[in-house]
């Protein structure tokens, strides 16, 4: 669980492994949304009412199904099965209804109930809390071998969006955008980046689990806490082919290592835009190439560097953003296209895997 990868467990099971670790999330959420059902038109005493109600109603289901499976009426349950599923979505959808016959306040919330139901089992399931944390242990291990690729596989990029970022097009559009349709535009790229760096995972994973040797088997084990089998050092080790959920856990491992790689890549062109444009682009020039009917807008106070007022710019950090976003979708096209930077962009993390 703690390196991401639980679906390697054996006997796996979603009522005692997963929505047991999620239980103290979903309770807090049905208390939660037992509050988001009171009706602030309602008299006091019913907006009082309602959540005790729901408390109650909790605690009661809890005592009544201890009771009934002969445990201690308090005790946590060891699994939570289709009637704790039940009573989490239904209860807080029916606390409108009964107080205050609110139809519509009942669909929302039932559907409001399976959808974060439904989050919380995959985030549980696929230990996604703990890849995170490991991808970004893993990110701050191998800064300089992402600065090496960066240095490598960004130079004609940032030759060509030097010509982009000094052109009043760019500063036209990417700097004049309204903010939403800005942010649905980088989120549009960094999708079309991920489409790119999912295509490449499988064959990265294709033959991990295949050992020539009991010896090489035992090289990569390295320090794990496992007895390797008194075997011919010379015989093939017979292994048993990944079943889609252990491969679809490993290849989100690999996927959101990668991700943060990329999005360290997309933050540093970024931010070299950023730093350049505060340096070199003052305020007529960025007034020029927007036009005179828009006025730039500025976030900071200037600060002065030998006498000259350096500011950011709404404009410069919008500009940027665009450039940094594009900059993903570059490196993830050219980590599946260029072969060796591929296998330098993958090997730590699929040998980790390994």
């Amino acid at each position: 669980m703690h390196r991401g990868v639980p679906h390697f467990i054996l006997g796996y099971s979603a009522s005692e492994d997963v929505l047991t670790r999620a239980l103290p999330v979903l309770v807090f959420w049905f208390l939660l949304t037992s509050l988001g059902a009171i009706n602030l038109d309602w008299d006091w005493q019913w907006m009082v009412i309602t959540p005790i109600a729901g408390l109650l109603v909790l605690l009661a289901s809890w005592i009544a199904l201890n009771a009934i499976r002969g445990r201690r009426l308090l005790q946590p349950p060891q699994r939570v099965g289709w009637t704790e599923i039940a009573l989490f979505v239904i209860v807080p959808a029916f606390l409108p209804l009964i107080f205050g016959g609110d139809l519509l306040g009942t669909l929302i919330i039932v559907i409001g109930q399976l959808v974060f139901l439904g989050l919380v089992f995959v985030i549980t399931s696929y230990g996604m809390i703990a890849i995170a944390v490991w991808a970004l242990v893993r990110l701050v291990l191998t800064l300089a071998q992402t600065f090496r690729l960066f240095t490598r596989g960004l130079p004609l990029l940032l030759i060509g969006f030097m010509f982009l970022f000094i052109n009043a097009e760019a500063w036209q559009s990417a700097g004049e955008l309204p903010l939403a349709l800005l942010w649905t535009v980088v989120i549009l790229l960094c999708v079309l980046a991920a489409i790119f760096l999912m295509t490449q995972i499988p064959r990265e994973l294709r033959g991990l689990n295949d050992f020539s040797s009991w010896d090489q088997l035992e090289r990569v084990a390295d320090n794990a806490p496992v007895q390797v089998p008194d075997a011919d050092s010379g015989s093939v080790p017979a292994t048993a082919p990944l079943t889609l959920r252990e491969k679809g856990n490993l290849w989100l491992v690999v996927f959101v290592t990668q991700g943060f790689r990329l999005g360290l890549v997309s933050a540093m062109v970024g931010g070299f835009f950023i730093v350049l444009g505060v340096l070199m682009i003052q305020q007529p020039t960025i007034q020029l190439w927007i036009g005179s009917s828009q006025e730039v807008r500025y976030l900071l106070e200037p600060i002065y560097l030998f006498g000259y007022p350096l500011q950011l710019s709404v404009q410069l950090l919008q500009v940027a953003s665009f450039l940094g976003a594009f900059a993903a979708v570059y490196f993830s096209v050219y980590t599946t296209t260029d072969k060796n930077l591929r296998d330098e962009f993958f090997e730590d993390t699929v040998s980790e895997v390994r």
